[in-house]
């Protein structure tokens, strides 16, 4: 029974194992070329990750190429701390339920038809309630799910209110 267990476990858990830099495809070590010398130093699950970006890379047409290409060097260019403000941000919107996500998603691409005019007045708006104490969206659609997650919680009885709560496992 203890190998029978033993066995599912291994089967089911998601296994990386490190690559060899010669295992790699043709096309793979073009685009990693750079790396071929810090290879070995890199995780086993960092490795399968950049061998599939490096795969994405080499069948992506020379359009899509271009355009990765000047959104990373954007990226690049930003300051320090408007990176780590957008990587917090993106954390956010992850801890976002998928329904949240989407109506997000649904309303940059409303904002993205809008005019360059247009887009420029409801920046300024934005950023001027954010200044008057105002919240973000995703902090907005947070608060609406925590609301929602405490209006489907089952009322406490007066009973239960005056009752001290145990510390154990969550209610």
């Amino acid at each position: 029974m203890i190998r029978m267990m033993t066995l599912l476990l291994l089967l089911a858990s998601p296994i990386v194992y490190a690559q060899d830099w010669n295992e790699l495809n043709d096309a793979q070590r073009s685009v990693l070329g750079p790396y071929e010398g810090r290879w070995k130093s890199f995780s086993a699950e960092e490795q399968a990750r950049i061998a599939t970006g490096a795969n994405r890379w080499a069948t992506m047409e020379s359009a899509s190429r271009a355009q990765a290409q000047q959104r990373f060097d954007a990226w690049q260019a930003l300051p320090e701390g408007r990176k780590r403000d957008l990587m917090n941000q993106f954390d956010q919107f992850k801890q976002l339920s998928p329904e949240d996500q989407r109506r997000l998603r649904a309303k940059q691409r409303e904002f993205k038809k809008r005019s360059t005019d247009e887009q420029k007045r409801l920046r300024k708006r934005y950023q001027q309630q954010n200044r008057a104490g105002g919240q973000g969206s995703v902090d907005q659609l947070k608060r609406r799910g925590h609301q929602g997650q405490q209006q489907r919680q089952p009322q406490r009885s007066q009973q239960q209110k005056s009752a001290p709560r145990s510390s154990g496992g969550p209610r």
